[in-house]
């Protein structure tokens, strides 16, 4: 939720054969927005009814309320926020000032 954009890299989109530095890595690996915006719990619980669990529902609860409660006590102690290199764009800002 509020994790420097550094340490949120997708290395999945390492390319083969390439040798990286950090700019490199941090270049590659933050393409097409890196992550998204931290969404708010509601807005996390619809997202979640689209997702399947491996015990059918029966999770769902749990889940929603622990990001719930992480995103408030993260989001509630934050005096600033930084979300810088991640390649967000209009849609994106849109979203942050929602949260």
């Amino acid at each position: 939720l509020t994790k420097s954009s550094g340490l949120s890299l997708d290395l999945g989109k390492m390319r083969g054969g390439v040798e990286y530095g950090w700019d490199s890595l941090t270049d590659d690996c933050t393409q097409d927005g890196g992550r998204r915006p931290p969404l708010l719990p509601s807005a996390f619980a619809i997202e979640l009814e689209k997702k399947s669990f491996t015990n059918g529902k029966e999770d769902y609860p749990l889940v929603k309320g622990l990001y719930k409660d992480a995103f408030e006590e993260r989001f509630g102690k934050a005096t600033k926020l930084i979300y810088g290199m991640l390649g967000w764009g209009d849609a994106e800002a849109a979203q942050q000032a929602e949260v």
